[in-house]
């Protein structure tokens, strides 16, 4: 993790969390923070290729758009504003690995997504229902997270 970057990539999933409407009403479902938990996990036990893919899946039993998750990353990374295709992320990751810059995509990667994590706590955070999400709770699934 290279905290300048997370920083620098803090303001920009705030606004990006809007952009792909994971944002809506000022509120985030609860499910996208253990989905982009669930992202950091895959990396670290896989690799950056294998969770992307799994995360862009169109196919999938989890009850939020990961999707959506990929294409916030991609955004950050990459400062784009506009519409982002649902394998944005993949294509981009597939080219640095094809240049030699596995590394160096992951630990952006990486530092995108706790960017997302720390942004997502910028907005009321609610379960399925829509229900706020009890801060004790909040507490409790940051920690597992980490």
């Amino acid at each position: 993790m290279v905290k300048k970057r997370v920083d620098i990539y803090i303001p920009k999933a705030y606004e990006v969390l809007r952009i792909v409407e994971i944002e809506k009403d000022n509120k985030i479902n609860s499910t996208f923070r253990g989905q982009i938990a669930s992202f950091g996990a895959m990396i670290a036990m896989g690799s950056i290729l294998s969770a992307v893919a799994l995360f862009i899946a169109t196919k999938s039993n989890a009850s939020v758009d990961r999707v959506k998750l990929m294409q916030a990353i991609y955004a950050i990374i990459k400062d784009e504003t506009g519409e982002i295709p649902k394998d944005a992320l993949f294509e981009y990751v597939t080219q640095e690995i094809k240049k030699g810059n596995k590394n160096t995509v992951t630990e952006k990667i990486k530092d995108a997504a706790i960017a997302i994590k720390l942004a997502i706590n910028l907005y009321e955070v609610i379960d399925d229902k829509g229900d706020k999400k009890d801060d004790n709770l909040k507490k409790e699934e940051d920690n597992v997270a980490e």
